[in-house]
């Protein structure tokens, strides 16, 4: 995830009871902050350097799937052409004004074999395969 979304989850001075991702590793990306606030900090890994070199890191840690959270942080792995399945979950909520989704990608970007699920809650999530041809 990017340093925003850290920071917002640290705003949330969750207990450990109510961590969001359970003993999933989170490594959160940042070029300005090097240690992450207090309440999160034994719950996530802060890492500035090359993506690509943090994706063969974790590769040749037997990791095979990634969750990536931000918008910044998925323009910058879209951009490198790193995600190859991308799910978009849409909340029943009207926005005055907003931030673009994924920010600007260096070509347009081909969404295929879309799935749509609708819960109770009126979300909707939508997956997509990524083209990048």
């Amino acid at each position: 995830m990017g340093r925003k979304c850290m920071e917002m989850i640290s705003s949330m001075d969750l207990t450990p009871d109510q961590w969001p991702y359970g003993d999933t590793r989170v490594i959160v990306l940042s070029h300005t902050v090097k240690q992450a606030p207090e309440n999160v900090r034994d719950h996530v890994e802060m890492y500035s350097g090359d993506l690509q070199a943090l994706v063969s890191k974790l590769e040749s840690e037997v990791y095979r799937h990634a969750y990536i959270d931000g918008g910044a942080t998925i323009q910058a792995f879209i951009n490198l052409q790193l995600i190859d399945e991308i799910t978009i979950t849409r909340a029943p909520v009207l926005l005055g004004e907003g931030i673009p989704l994924f920010g600007k990608t260096i070509k347009d970007i081909k969404l295929e074999q879309a799935q749509a699920t609708a819960f109770a809650n009126d979300f909707i999530q939508v997956k997509y395969t990524v083209n990048y041809q």
